[in-house]
């Protein structure tokens, strides 16, 4: 690999830290340094396929936003004027909770079974 221009005002840390990295940098073969850099041609433009379906992605991901809000704002109004539906009552040691609103009833008659 071809060495950088060496700066101008270069200090001596700065010198030090570059030769260590030109050292590091020029360890592997010719071939093996082509190889990496088709590699990594490869993944731009794997990585250049993969925007457009990203950019899809964000933009459905705004038009749940909105849904989920509705499905938020149902959930509260249904949660204060909850019925407590048998399929979401859970007997519990001395009341029954309603796993949709999680409020708990109090068990104030006694069941005879």
């Amino acid at each position: 690999m071809a060495r950088k221009k060496k700066p101008e005002q270069e200090t001596l840390i700065e010198e030090v830290e570059r030769k260590i990295l030109e050292a590091v940098a020029n360890a592997p073969t010719r071939s093996d340094k082509i190889s990496w850099n088709r590699k990594m041609d490869n993944m731009v433009k794997l990585l250049a396929k993969l925007r457009p379906i990203e950019e899809k992605i964000v933009e459905l991901q705004a038009k749940k936003i909105p849904i989920f809000d509705e499905i938020q704002q149902l959930r509260l109004v249904m949660i204060k004027e909850c019925i407590h539906p048998s399929e979401y009552l859970v007997v519990k040691e001395n009341y029954v909770l309603c796993k949709f609103c999680n409020k708990k009833v109090n068990l104030t008659k006694e069941i005879s079974i």
